[in-house]
């Protein structure tokens, strides 16, 4: 499969027109598949958190998404506590499906669909890395590189939950129970679930966990600690500041981002 790098910096709202160009200039007649953006921070000359500079990196992706009818793949990052990408929430409404990738315990690429706006939640890709010889160097050495090969995820049983996971799990049922207000309409919260703030399921957390110490940042990190295992095996769902219960407990699940062939998307892997 034809692959072509432009390994230089770039600020897409102002050089998306020439990186346009260039594609054309490269493969004449013929389309890309996809444009791949590796990293938003490094391609956006602004603030992930400003709606003005998301509002306009999300056009440039898409006038690119436009020219060529092809997906543009957008990889970025998430925040501090691993639950949401970085940045404004316009980049993630604008994305026609949204994926996390993660390593697993046995160092495998896990790739969970978080959302599609046309499609299925939850599948769960896995893949790992192989190492081939693909030639000789000028000194006969062998020339070597890694190949994506397909996988089966790991499933996580109860038992493999921790104790602090399993008690957030439960601190999170009490916050869903003591929120009045319904859940927001969203395409990414399934219809009828009840859920909480992510701010009060992280009360409760830091009142009724038993972290390593009582300092606020042991707390904080036995929080995110939780929040990603049980992301992890499938047993919670969360947009935005809304989490809720998915009933999915001992499945193999992670989190991450990407893009459609009709909108741009984005990949975000926890820091």
């Amino acid at each position: 499969m034809p692959f072509y790098l432009e390994p230089v910096p770039l600020d897409l709202v102002r050089d998306h027109r020439a990186l346009i160009a260039a594609i054309r200039r490269q493969l004449g007649d013929d389309k890309p598949v996809a444009v791949v953006l590796d990293t938003l921070n490094r391609s956006i000359r602004g603030s992930e958190s400003s709606d003005e500079d998301m509002t306009a990196y999300v056009n440039a992706a898409d006038a690119i998404r436009t020219a060529f009818e092809c997906a543009v793949i957008i990889v970025h990052h998430c925040g501090i506590d691993g639950t949401r990408p970085r940045g404004h929430t316009s980049l993630t409404g604008t994305c026609a499906a949204q994926l996390a990738t993660k390593r697993d315990a046995a160092n495998k690429i896990v790739v969970t669909i978080e959302w599609m706006k046309d499609g299925p939640d939850g599948d769960v890709i896995a893949s790992e890395l192989k190492v081939e010889t693909v030639g000789k160097d000028e000194d006969g050495e062998d020339i070597t590189s890694c190949v994506v090969v397909p996988t089966d995820a790991q499933t996580s049983s109860k038992r493999d939950i921790p104790k602090s996971a399993r008690t957030a799990f439960e601190l999170l049922e009490k916050a869903i129970e003591d929120t009045d207000e319904p859940a927001p309409t969203s395409n990414h919260i399934p219809r009828g679930t009840r859920t909480s703030s992510i701010c009060l399921w992280r009360r409760y957390c830091y009142a009724g966990m038993v972290a390593e110490s009582d300092k606020p940042d042991s707390k904080q990190k036995a929080f995110v600690r939780s929040v990603k295992k049980l992301q992890e095996i499938g047993a919670i769902g969360i947009w935005g500041n809304y989490v809720w219960i998915t009933g999915q407990a001992g499945q193999g699940r992670t989190t991450n981002n990407l893009s459609g062939g009709h909108q741009a998307g984005q990949t975000r892997t926890p820091p």
